[in-house]
């Protein structure tokens, strides 16, 4: 089960760090205008992401990956707090349900338990 949680949470992780290039300027619309470098912001978490996505399979550095990658889950939430607030949607142009956008914010606490959780010595 723990090779499971692994390896979605590692398909997750390189998913949204792929789409980072490839969706940049929808990502960018979630970094608060008032942060500088916006844009190398967005390929810079979709550069870690998929580092994390790697790196949660390298036995030696599972506890340490796992607590970076908690700490990045917590780095980015703001970022999702910001779109929550500002009403923005996933798909430019198209509005959304702004309970949609609460609803999806305590989904973070899940990522940031689970990547506690995958660096704990025990797991395979």
């Amino acid at each position: 089960m723990k090779i499971f949680f692994r390896t979605l949470y590692s398909i997750l992780l390189f998913g949204a760090g792929v789409l980072h290039f490839l969706r940049e300027r929808n990502f960018r619309r979630i970094v608060p205008k008032v942060l500088p470098f916006r844009r190398a912001i967005v390929l810079i978490a979709g550069i870690f992401e998929m580092i994390f996505s790697i790196t949660l399979w390298v036995k030696k550095g599972q506890y340490i990956t796992s607590k970076l990658l908690a700490l990045f889950m917590i780095a980015i939430f703001p970022a999702n707090i910001y779109m929550t607030v500002k009403r923005i949607s996933f798909r430019p142009g198209q509005e959304i349900h702004p309970l949609i956008l609460w609803l999806r914010l305590p989904l973070q606490i899940p990522f940031i338990l689970g990547a506690l959780t995958l660096g704990k010595k025990n797991n395979s």
